[in-house]
């Protein structure tokens, strides 16, 4: 998209203001800064992905073998990290409305960093919980996972749903790193590979803080590119301060529906998600094989994510994570009943769906609540969907502890699709009529 021109004006632009090179080379490149963030963002999140959270699945088994746990007791990495991120969600949030999400992004990523080096030094499983939960679980989540959205929710209106999706492709296209991961592990060893990690995050993630700001009224500019509207006393207009609170938006049915809806497809796309290496190894296949497939599932979300963006930004995206959650509810029974190469291919790609609703989802969000306290409602709702997927990596751990097996669980994760469908379905009937269909 073309950037627009400057009115006339005796004062000094933002750019001159800052006397930062990099603003004034880039924003007059003809080329909106907004897509030089999310660009920016997007490799950010092709590192961690190949390097970050779906690393957990490849470490189940060497975990195992180095400190004699059980599958149960492993998961837990993952269960105290979402229980912890569910409990600072909010508090994420309201540092982000109040202080910037770029800010909160810098001092999230040094922890989330050393979180790597901690990790590889570990000496006991217990030590290895607290490193997922604090660095690795909050800090990660608030630097990699969470400033990006409300950045991009700032600087793109009515492309927002295809924004966000292209973010999320980043997410998946990281996946093709996992291979090369395993490899590491198989090779080095896991903590060699944690190394590898925590250098990917410096070189990656610093580069990417000083690339974005908050909010294109920072830099004098209007979101998508548009001419910024100014007020009769000169000053720019800006919709930073408009929306509903979070008390006004937990008093409707939606903030609960939509909420309920996403931990249903999150704890089936999580359980299912770290435990697929161990799951097809239970199935007879190979490691390599469950880590080949599992980057499969999470590169199979990058159209899939730009499908249902693109429909988002035309459609109510209430109604299409209903049906995103049907298509997951679907996998899990082929997943349930595979035994050939086939389905279990089949099965991943539409269990994909389930890791690329976070877009529509955000998108959602942006529209019904506004931009003034986004962050806070955002992660309010956030909070809610990972206390509600947060047990289960552990329970599905523990069923397999149990009974050597992990058909039941998936038993279980059928009855918790369904009712995903029906809260997504409650949310669609309850949005706020008035949201504008966005043309792109």
């Amino acid at each position: 998209m073309a950037q627009t021109e400057k009115t006339d004006s005796p004062e000094e632009s933002p750019q001159e203001q800052n006397g930062n090179l990099k603003d004034g080379l880039m924003a007059n490149s003809g080329i909106f800064y907004g897509w030089w963030i999310l660009l920016a963002l997007a490799i950010m999140r092709v590192m961690a992905s190949g390097v970050g959270n779906n690393v957990r699945s490849l470490l189940v088994i060497p975990l195992e073998e180095e400190f004699g746990a059980t599958r149960a007791q492993i998961s837990l990495m993952a269960t105290a990290g979402s229980l912890a991120i569910a409990l600072t969600g909010p508090l994420g949030g309201w540092l982000m409305d109040r202080y910037g999400p770029r800010r909160v992004m810098f001092v999230s990523l040094v922890f989330a960093s050393s979180g790597y080096v901690m990790l590889a030094g570990a000496q006991s499983l217990w030590q290895v919980i607290v490193i997922f939960t604090i660095p690795l679980g909050i800090a990660y989540n608030w630097a990699i996972l969470n400033s990006g959205a409300p950045i991009l929710n700032n600087w793109f209106d009515r492309g927002k749903a295809r924004a966000l999706s292209l973010l999320n492709v980043g997410h998946g296209a990281g996946a093709l790193m996992l291979p090369f991961m395993a490899l590491a592990i198989t090779e080095l060893g896991w903590r060699q590979a944690m190394l590898i990690g925590a250098t990917a995050m410096v070189v990656v993630g610093f580069p990417v803080v000083w690339i974005a700001r908050n909010t294109p009224e920072e830099m004098g500019l209007a979101p998508d590119g548009d001419p910024p509207v100014v007020k009769t006393d000169g000053s720019m207009l800006s919709a930073a301060q408009s929306g509903m609170t979070l008390s006004q938006a937990a008093r409707g049915p939606f903030f609960w529906a939509i909420g309920i809806g996403s931990a249903c497809m999150l704890f089936v796309n999580s359980s299912i998600a770290f435990h697929l290496v161990p799951l097809l190894v239970w199935k007879g296949e190979s490691q390599s094989f469950g880590a080949i497939l599992l980057s499969t599932q999470l590169t199979w979300t990058v159209p899939v994510v730009l499908g249902v963006s693109w429909a988002a930004d035309r459609f109510d995206g209430t109604r299409i994570m209903t049906v995103m959650m049907s298509v997951v509810l679907v996998g899990v029974v082929v997943m349930l009943w595979a035994d050939a190469i086939w389905a279990y291919v089949l099965a991943v790609s539409l269990l994909a769906f389930g890791g690329s609703h976070w877009a529509i989802l955000w998108a959602v969000l942006g529209r019904q609540y506004g931009r003034a306290h986004y962050n806070i409602i955002r992660l309010s709702i956030y909070s809610i969907l990972i206390a509600g997927m947060s047990g289960a990596p552990y329970f599905a751990g523990l069923t397999f502890d149990r009974t050597d097996s992990y058909a039941p669980w998936l038993r279980i994760l059928l009855v918790v699709g369904v009712l995903g469908v029906i809260s997504f379905a409650i949310a669609a009937a309850t949005r706020t009529r008035s949201t504008p269909k966005v043309k792109v």
